[in-house]
């Protein structure tokens, strides 16, 4: 149980009418779980770069449910979940979710092509952000962060809001994501 379900049944809150409706399905992973955020709020459009080096805007799809992956070419994690996420692209387009990955690394925007090439990307969405600066930048107004560590994925959504996130590896093919999935698209 979570601290804060811990809380809200100490305080009498889960026996509140609706609340149980507006709770997201748990998802959870051996060293990780989705945290929900609450009050939810809209992420900023972020002015990055795209991999051909011209300005491009990151934000959500409007009117899907979105995953916002922050990543960098030093995990070890992202070696592994960006080739998933280029396996799994069109399995989410069908299931509604749009996916957005954002390289937050210090190199230059030539290593993030080559590693990407390395790995065989060709089609995900990737924006990039040097060290993660915009996403720092956008400060109190920006629910996106790296601050407690990378990987991290954000979930949109359908009007942009952010209602949680996770650190780490999962696997957003799993029984659990994809209630969680389909449960913030039917919101």
């Amino acid at each position: 149980m979570t601290r804060r379900l811990a809380l809200q049944a100490t305080l009498g809150l889960l026996a509140a009418p609706g609340l149980a409706e507006t709770r997201l399905p748990q998802f959870r992973t051996a060293r990780y779980q989705f945290i929900e955020l609450d009050p939810v709020e809209p992420m900023a459009l972020l002015s990055l770069q795209g991999l051909d080096g011209k300005p491009a805007i990151a934000r959500p799809v409007p009117g899907k449910v979105c995953l916002i992956y922050l990543w960098a070419t030093w995990c070890p994690v992202c070696r592994i979940t960006l080739p998933r996420f280029e396996r799994q692209l069109a399995d989410f387009k069908a299931r509604g979710v749009e996916l957005v990955t954002i390289s937050t690394d210090e190199r230059e925007l030539a290593h993030v092509r080559q590693y990407l090439a390395r790995l065989g990307i060709k089609r995900l969405p990737v924006f990039y952000d040097r060290a993660g600066k915009v996403i720092a930048a956008s400060g109190a107004g920006q629910p996106l962060s790296t601050a407690e560590g990378l990987p991290v994925i954000y979930v949109t959504d359908r009007r942009g809001g952010v209602r949680g996130y996770m650190l780490g590896e999962a696997d957003w093919a799993s029984p659990q994501a994809t209630a969680l999935l389909d449960h913030v698209g039917r919101l």
